[in-house]
């Protein structure tokens, strides 16, 4: 796709990977037929501010560009769905993991990415809406929740993935339960759970990953993923080896699909939305807005 593009960078995103290339980022979408503007993230809410005014000038752009993580995504997502408009976005996935770029099939490779998005068909993906704030792929809380966001910089340049797994698996011997009563689409669940995720993904939390024949991202449902608390440092230990293994087959992680759900907890929780800090909550809210974006792939 071509036409005015607004490209949204984080210049420190993947070992600064992405302020080194961005003439380079530049001249190929130039060269593909794209007018650029470049808007370079800020601290805070200030990028999706300025993405949702930006696009709400009718005509100002025909598709938007999002270089950097999977937080970068989120910041652009949200901007886009403020602005109301329904703008084409193409993704540069230039983070240290780049899960949810995986999970779409989008090469981390910059020239690659750019094929993607100059030769790709806009395809109607769900959101999620999280207490009002939307996200692109996950909302989660509890062992892994904020492992993203308290996994510090360096560490992700260094070792990418390993460095979720390394912060998230020693949690599990220190974690308070999460003591939860989730209400599905009708259906009522409670009890004592170490993690909850609700995402449109095949990876949550950098460390818990699921089938590519379990996630379809433009049905109108998410997975809610939930592992319950152990019972023992047995099943600690089991847990911890399945999920480093890449496995969720184990009686204490359960996953359906609900259109809606809302999370109730006896004392405020910490979120994770798309790796983000996404504050604390005691009643959560959380639903799927059915292909409220087009992606580029």
């Amino acid at each position: 796709m071509t036409g005015k593009t607004l490209l949204v960078i984080n210049p420190i995103a993947g070992k600064g990977v992405a302020k080194r290339h961005l003439m380079d980022i530049v001249t190929r979408l130039s060269e593909g037929g794209c007018t650029v503007t470049v808007l370079p993230t800020q601290k805070g809410s200030a990028t999706a501010d300025r993405i949702a005014s930006l696009l709400s000038v009718e005509k100002a752009f025909d598709m938007v560009v999002a270089c950097g993580g999977d937080g970068t995504l989120n910041i652009t997502v949200e901007g886009m769905a403020r602005s109301g408009k329904k703008t084409p976005l193409g993704y540069i996935p230039l983070g240290s993991t780049n899960d949810f770029a995986t999970s779409l099939g989008i090469s981390s490779d910059i020239p690659a990415a750019i094929d993607t998005i100059l030769k790709g068909t806009p395809v109607p993906h769900d959101l999620g809406n999280f207490n009002g704030r939307r996200f692109a792929y996950v909302a989660c809380c509890g062992a892994f929740a904020d492992t993203s966001y308290n996994t510090s910089q360096s560490m992700k340049n260094l070792l990418g993935h390993t460095a979720y797994l390394i912060n998230a698996i020693p949690s599990l011997a220190s974690i308070r339960p999460l003591n939860v009563t989730i209400s599905a689409d009708g259906e009522t669940i409670q009890g004592k759970y170490i993690f909850c995720g609700v995402g449109n993904t095949t990876v949550m939390a950098g460390t818990v990953k699921l089938g590519n024949e379990t996630v379809n991202f433009n049905d109108g449902k998410f997975e809610l993923l939930l592992i319950r608390f152990p019972k023992d440092l047995i099943e600690a230990g089991r847990i911890a080896t399945k999920l480093l293994a890449g496995s969720i087959d184990d009686p204490t992680i359960s996953i359906r699909q609900v259109k809606c759900c809302r999370i109730l907890s006896a004392e405020p929780v910490g979120w994770s939305l798309d790796g983000e800090d996404g504050g604390k909550s005691k009643i959560s809210t959380i639903s799927v807005e059915k292909s409220a974006i087009d992606i580029l792939k």
